[in-house]
């Protein structure tokens, strides 16, 4: 999903959050007319969904998004993006036992664990010699130094 929908949405939630009298501090996001939390299907009626539309994640193409797509879509971000393990996540997302994190969510550790095996093989691999820190193509009279010690022109 590009990050500018993303951005969209995360700035809808926040208007429909600025509109009501209870959006100070960690209150819940969408409540009441008495501050407390709406029932998620309330949720997904009233804010998720229009957010969703506004900003073109949900064009009627596919199923709609549901207030329980967030939650996965935040344990995906803990797993795959900051590298969590099992335990850590389970307790962030509140499961009784890590064997229900790893019952939901083993594919997206599996993932996690096969890109580091990946990015600390390219890490170390001649391609990855031809780069820069910076990212920049490094230019094609630099001499590589092979993993043998040899060197190559």
């Amino acid at each position: 999903m590009p990050e500018n929908r993303i951005g969209l949405a995360y700035g809808e939630i926040a208007d429909h959050r600025g509109r009501t009298p209870f959006a100070g501090g960690p209150d819940w996001v969408f409540v009441t007319a008495n501050g407390t939390p709406h029932g998620h299907r309330n949720v997904t009626r009233r804010g998720l969904q229009r957010a969703a539309r506004i900003a073109g994640i949900d064009d009627g193409s596919g199923p709609a998004l549901r207030y329980h797509d967030l939650r996965h879509t935040f344990a995906s971000h803990l797993i795959l993006d900051l590298g969590l393990d099992v335990a850590q996540t389970s307790r962030i997302l509140g499961h009784a036992s890590a064997t229900i994190t790893l019952n939901v969510y083993t594919h997206l550790f599996d993932t996690a664990r096969h890109a580091r095996e990946i990015r600390a093989q390219m890490a170390v691999s001649p391609f990855a010699r031809l780069l820069e820190p910076n990212g920049k193509a490094v230019s094609t009279s630099t001499v590589l130094q092979m993993r043998n010690g040899r060197q190559r022109q």
